[in-house]
């Protein structure tokens, strides 16, 4: 599970390439997070490092892939009911 910034940086990245068709700069992303290039870079590690972009060429932002756009929810534990309780509720008044 990302944190919260890691989840910034990733929305971030994904609207830039929605609406702009492009990733963003290093000065546009410390000016829309506030963060250092030190902190952004090591959260931009830790996003390809959890297989969300492909970051071959790290002295630039320009060849980030996304290859995941959003983070896998987990899936809901079901617990079955006991087998009796809805026959009893249309049988029994």
């Amino acid at each position: 599970m990302l944190n919260d910034f890691e989840r910034k940086i990733l929305r971030i990245i994904v609207n830039y390439a929605g609406q702009r068709r492009r990733v963003p700069r290093m000065d546009e992303l410390e000016n829309k997070t506030g963060r250092s290039k030190a902190f952004i870079h090591e959260s931009l590690l830790e996003l390809e490092r959890r297989q969300h972009i492909m970051w071959e060429n790290k002295s630039t932002l320009e060849g980030i892939l996304i290859l995941q756009a959003w983070e896998q929810d987990p899936q809901p534990i079901r617990k079955s009911q006991p087998a009796g309780d809805a026959v009893k509720y249309f049988t029994e008044y």
